[in-house]
Parts: structure tokens; sequence; C-alpha cells
């Protein structure tokens, strides 16, 4: 019996351990990509409550995931594409199917 392949990640998701591990690396990574977003991310670091370690993960996760977002070139080709008005469109039915579930061939 043969394995099954190795799946691809989806270029377009984060991954839960991918990118900058600390707060350090995170400020590096924000600093390389954007300066203005590293002023952001400083201010909303400022204003968290230090007994709330669930803000604290949560802005933590969404400024990683905006990283992503800002800097993945698949990502950033499909939002140049997207405000492109010669691009193909699809509906929400057209990619997920009638079922809901994503066509394979997509």
């Amino acid at each position: 019996m043969s394995a099954a392949p190795a799946e691809r990640p989806d270029p377009y998701r984060t991954q839960a351990h991918a990118g900058p591990r600390t707060v350090t690396q995170l400020r590096a990574a924000l600093t390389a990509a954007s300066p203005a977003d590293r002023e952001e991310f400083e201010a909303q670091l400022g204003e968290l409550d230090l007994d709330d370690p669930e803000e604290y993960a949560a802005l933590v996760r969404s400024w990683r995931h905006r990283l992503v977002m800002r800097t993945r070139p698949a990502i950033l080709a499909a939002v140049a594409a997207s405000t492109d008005p010669a691009a193909p469109r699809w509906t929400s039915a057209e990619i997920l199917g009638a079922d809901g579930r994503q066509e394979s061939s997509r």
C-alpha cells in the first residue's frame, strides 16, 4: 500500500506555529514589514490588561496573522488580482460547489 501524498499547506491560511515565536521576533518582523504596523502593535500592546492572558494571546494572534497577510507573496498576488477589473470572477457556489464543500478542481 502506498502512502498518501503529503498535504500542501494552504498559502492563504496561517499555521498555528508559523512565523515569529516571541514578541521580540514579532516586533522585528513588523518593523521590517511596516514601521506603521509596528507602532500600532506597540500602542495596542501598551493598552493590554496584564491580568488578562487571553487578551494578550488574541493580540499576538491577530498581529501574526496581519504579518502573514502583508508579507506572503501568494496572498499579495491574490489581493492585487482582486482589484484587477479584468480578472476572472467566481461565485461562492462555483468555488464551494452546490453542497458547500470546496471543489477539488480549484
